[in-house]
């Protein structure tokens, strides 16, 4: 079901030192309800958020911060109501490129669904985000770049 990135899920204080990007799975619910406000009040999340490492007290490369985890919404009703009211956006598809540390955490047997349109209203067009849908538990697992939260201030851009 879920491809696993090679360069995710590095272990130890070395890995930062190869340039891998570590996902430390992290179970604070506060700063996802935060940022990622469709789903209401979160009752429970696994996430980790992957930044390139620093080397040499300098960022290489890219800067992209990945976010991706699961959640369950304290109530469930939530969403499947957006299941059903958006029913036809809706399509099946099969998540990938999850971090190994995330993808044992999803439900087994999961029926995953993703609409597009939901993902651009989820981001307000700010940041990528994909957000897929589990039909049979009523999770979602989210994998989002560079998120911020819709109705906040807008991200800080650097030029130059």
């Amino acid at each position: 079901m879920a491809v696993v990135l090679p360069s995710c899920g590095a272990e130890g204080p070395d890995a930062a030192e190869r340039g891998e990007f570590v996902c430390t799975v992290e179970r604070t619910a506060d700063p996802i309800a935060r940022t990622l406000t469709s789903f209401g009040e979160i009752a429970s999340t696994s996430w980790c958020l992957i930044a390139p490492p620093e080397v040499d007290g300098r960022v290489p490369g890219p800067t992209d911060e990945r976010l991706v985890g699961v959640l369950a919404g304290a109530d469930a009703q939530v969403v499947r109501d957006l299941l059903r009211e958006r029913r036809g956006e809706f399509v099946v598809t099969a998540p990938d490129e999850i971090p190994a540390e995330i993808s044992e955490l999803l439900p087994e047997g999961a029926e995953w669904v993703e609409s597009q349109a939901f993902n651009e209203e989820a981001t307000g067009a700010l940041y990528e985000g994909r957000f897929y849908f589990d039909k049979k538990s009523n999770r979602v697992l989210f994998d989002c770049s560079n998120p911020v939260r819709k109705d906040g201030p807008p991200p800080n851009v650097v030029v130059g």
